[in-house]
């Protein structure tokens, strides 16, 4: 196995490596211990090169104040009228109103009961099977001797 050496890893750390480098590397941290621990004595070592902070308390407190006049400074953005929910179930609620007065359920369900009333009454598949069943059996039993061949 291929051990990258600690001057990479160090380039690595600082993000002066191209993407495709970066990749191979975080792979092979998945897979090599000594590595990995190379990694980490190289991240070790870049974050004493950091800057010490001086306050940590009003570093926090100033990016919360920077983040709330974010969010104040996004308005949210007005609705048009006709994108809100109550215009939608007003509009439906009109044109049941509508098919209703104009009688187009009536006609329906009168649709659908003539429909039925004209449907022949066909036997199911089922009652057909059990009609050439029973059938069958009565043959068998009425004559004997031609069953048993």
């Amino acid at each position: 196995m291929n051990h990258i050496s600690y001057e990479k890893w160090l380039q690595y750390t600082r993000g002066e490596l191209d993407s495709a480098t970066q990749k191979k590397y975080e792979d092979h941290l998945y897979d090599c211990d000594q590595c990995l621990t190379v990694y980490l004595e190289a991240v070790d070592a870049e974050e004493k090169l950091l800057p010490v902070m001086n306050n940590e308390d009003t570093f926090t407190d100033l990016i919360m104040q920077q983040v709330e006049s974010q969010k104040k400074a996004t308005k949210p953005q007005k609705q048009s009228f006709y994108q809100k929910a109550v215009f939608h179930y007003l509009v439906a609620a009109a044109m049941t109103i509508i098919l209703m007065t104009s009688g187009v359920f009536s006609h329906l369900t009168n649709a659908i009961n003539e429909f039925e009333a004209n449907k022949k009454k066909e036997p199911s598949v089922v009652m057909g099977l059990m009609n050439k069943s029973v059938s069958l059996i009565d043959k068998v039993e009425k004559n004997p001797k031609e069953g048993n061949k």
